[in-house]
């Protein structure tokens, strides 16, 4: 459903700063398949969510969802298909607008925008009982503005804004780093829920190993813009996060332990 195919991105080529950051990559997404991606810093996680979604264009390769090349679309052409949720809570919401109008912001992803009225009681009636799944008390306060609310609410209202119009593929940068452990919990209870209710196919970027091991029913690693392992549900469900840092100790050649992943 979504295929990377020999996709390759380097930054400031040709200069001292040059910084290869994908090196031919090829990854496919079945239907369904909620993958996570684990990695260094550097090692290509971001750029290769910025790859699919068209934030950035590889040099290089081939991106296709649903059999379809879309490498020379941009990001907005691909927002009907592609939903987003970012590490920062800041991101991905209109903080000056209410909880109903980033609603209808994310209810109109990836089409026209007319002159009609952006809430209508209908849609005010549906935002709330979307909101009931969040179980914040959210549906409560439609007209409160986002910026009013604190990161862990408003990482969950990016979620479903970003799940809303039923993307074909849900990309997940890090989406509870900046949060605290209770808050970080409750958004990747709600993010397992979402994706198998909606049966999304999902590609989520962490740092956190055990999350990346609990969640999801593949795991990929990267290292140097490559990716270097990648393990299927079985497997990945009898693994522990020692596991993954001897497997990437073998990979490398290296004694790596549990600050590897987080530099």
């Amino acid at each position: 459903m979504l295929k990377v195919d020999s996709v390759s991105k380097t930054f400031f080529p040709h200069t001292v700063n040059e910084r290869r950051a994908l090196v031919d990559v090829d990854l496919q997404l079945q239907e369904g398949d909620f993958v996570t991606v684990i990695g260094s810093n550097g090692a290509g996680k971001s750029t290769l969510l910025n790859t699919v979604a068209g934030r950035i264009h590889q040099d290089e390769g081939v991106v296709s969802l649903d059999g379809v090349d879309v490498s020379r679309l941009k990001e907005h052409q691909r927002a009907a298909k592609v939903g987003r949720v970012f590490q920062d809570p800041m991101a991905g919401t209109a903080p000056n607008l209410s909880i109903e109008e980033n609603l209808s912001l994310a209810d109109r992803r990836g089409r026209p925008r007319g002159l009609s009225r952006g809430v209508t009681r209908a849609k005010r009636e549906r935002f709330a009982e979307a909101l009931k799944q969040l179980e914040l008390g959210l549906e409560d306060r439609l007209k409160t503005k986002v910026g009013l609310l604190s990161g862990g609410q408003r990482q969950a209202l990016s979620l479903l804004m970003a799940t809303y119009s039923d993307p074909r593929v849900l990309l997940l940068d890090e989406h509870t780093a900046a949060l605290d452990p209770q808050r970080a919990e409750l958004v990747t209870r709600l993010t397992r829920s979402v994706v198998q209710d909606k049966g999304l196919t999902t590609l989520m970027v962490t740092h956190n190993m055990v999350q990346a091991l609990e969640v999801g029913n593949r795991l990929i690693m990267m290292h140097e813009g490559r990716i270097i392992l990648d393990v299927g549900a079985a497997k990945k469900a009898q693994m522990t996060s020692q596991d993954l840092l001897a497997e990437f100790g073998k990979l490398k050649g290296a004694v790596v332990d549990d600050k590897t992943l987080l530099q």
